[in-house]
């Protein structure tokens, strides 16, 4: 970067990544030991035991000076003795290189950077899943020769802290027989490595070890990658499959008349058939089961989605029918005549229809053209008094109706019209004459 922070040394500017401990990006004073050349590198190696560093960051400070020796050929055996007595495989339960993150996409693996290694440390939790030390890649069970305890990034590299390694393994590997290592990493939807599978050593038959723990692996349907890393590279022509591997070390450690047991290629293929033929079962048989639920979930839900449509619909023809009963605009006969019948229809139908013009325009549905309809009509139903029938008759002459037969009195004693009478005995007594009990089809 053109604006980047540098700090000068020997008249050479220099960024952040030169040096073997940077304790402030953005303060070059805490900027110390540079490895920019052969020189600065062992003078690193010679000063970094006089530098006054941060305890949290000896270790991986004099581990990028260890791995920039190695890059100018520099002597690090009494460096590391002195600084580093747990990092290599001398140790009983070592750190070990178990990747480097670069371009791996003629291999088909994809870009792998050093964010993705800092992601695969931060995710890896040995209390979901320890990392197995293994011989091949297990796609089932397999005997595990030691167990990762934690991970670390120095530089580009992945480093992984063994533990529970098996002697007799060790020593093989110590021998020089596995010089080859790949590392499995688990992927997210996008591709990206999330966390470290397993790290399988290649190259080489196990010592034959009792009393192995089996890896036994559930990845719950996460997709992994499986990217070789060693120190050399196979011989052009020499591919062997692993299980000449294992035949080639009995044969070299016992002699060549001893057989051990083992398995073929046509064994692994079948196996490996035989465990996918297994979770396909076990897969269809969970899709077949979700979609029944779901198929069920439907249809529960467009009965319940019927019933509300159907209850909507019958609410708006009771509301229209209720909107004309009480402006006197319905008759019994109408329900008769199955006039509620055809609101319940129309109340169905959601489309609306246009009438008038300019600003007068109207856009109403089928039902609320009818109700409009008959709100223009006249008054169907008359208002006034009505006189409901008395429970006996007075006399003879009795109507029936104790106010018409009180008017009639009246009427006859004061010599006064009927309608007189009549208004002068219901306000004297109110409760003969009951005002709105008028009902539709007493006409």
């Amino acid at each position: 970067m053109a604006n980047a922070l540098t700090k000068t040394v020997d008249g050479k500017p220099l960024t952040a990544d030169q040096f073997a401990y940077v304790g402030d990006p953005k303060n070059i004073e805490s900027w110390h030991l540079p490895l920019d050349t052969h020189q600065h590198v062992n003078s690193a190696l010679d000063m970094f035991a006089h530098t006054d560093l941060p305890s949290s960051a000896k270790g991986p400070t004099a581990r990028k000076i260890a791995a920039k020796a190695k890059e100018e050929n520099l002597d690090t055996t009494d460096f590391v003795k002195n600084h580093l007595p747990q990092t290599f495989a001398e140790a009983a339960s070592p750190w070990i290189e178990v990747f480097r993150a670069g371009d791996y996409r003629d291999k088909g693996k994809g870009l792998i950077t050093r964010a993705d290694l800092d992601r695969v440390v931060r995710n890896y939790d040995p209390t979901y899943h320890e990392a197995p030390v293994t011989i091949g890649h297990p796609s089932n069970d397999k005997p595990a020769f030691g167990w990762i305890e934690r991970l670390a990034v120095d530089g580009d590299t992945l480093l992984a802290k063994e533990k529970q390694v098996d002697p007799q393994f060790h020593e093989a590997r110590k021998a020089g027989r596995y010089k080859k290592r790949s590392a499995a990493f688990y992927q997210d939807a996008s591709g990206q490595i999330t966390s470290l599978r397993h790290v399988a050593y290649l190259g080489a038959a196990p010592p034959e070890v009792k009393g192995l723990q089996d890896v036994a692996f559930d990845d719950h349907g996460l997709e992994f990658i499986e990217v070789d890393f060693g120190e050399d590279e196979p011989v052009a022509g020499e591919t062997k499959t692993v299980a000449e591997q294992i035949k080639a070390f009995f044969a070299e450690a016992f002699g060549s008349n001893v057989q051990p047991k083992t398995f073929s290629e046509d064994d692994l293929k079948s196996i490996t058939g035989e465990a996918l033929a297994n979770a396909a079962k076990a897969f269809d048989a969970k899709v077949i089961a979700l979609q029944s639920e779901l198929a069920t979930q439907t249809a529960k839900f467009t009965e319940r989605e019927k019933l509300i449509a159907g209850g909507e619909v019958k609410q708006r023809a009771v509301e229209a029918a209720a909107r004309l009963k009480t402006a006197g605009k319905w008759l019994p006969a109408f329900d008769k005549m199955g006039l509620g019948l055809v609101f319940d229809e129309l109340a169905k139908s959601t489309a609306t229809v246009e009438f008038g013009e300019g600003d007068a325009k109207k856009s109403v549905t089928p039902l609320e053209t009818l109700v409009l309809f008959l709100e223009g009509l006249p008054k169907i139903v008359p208002s006034g008094r009505v006189f409901e029938a008395a429970a006996h008759a007075r006399g003879g002459n009795s109507s029936g109706d104790p106010l018409t037969d009180a008017a009639r009195v009246r009427q006859k004693e004061k010599k006064i019209t009927f309608s007189e009478a009549l208004d002068e005995v219901a306000a004297e007594q109110p409760e003969l004459a009951v005002a709105g009990r008028t009902t539709a089809g007493s006409i």
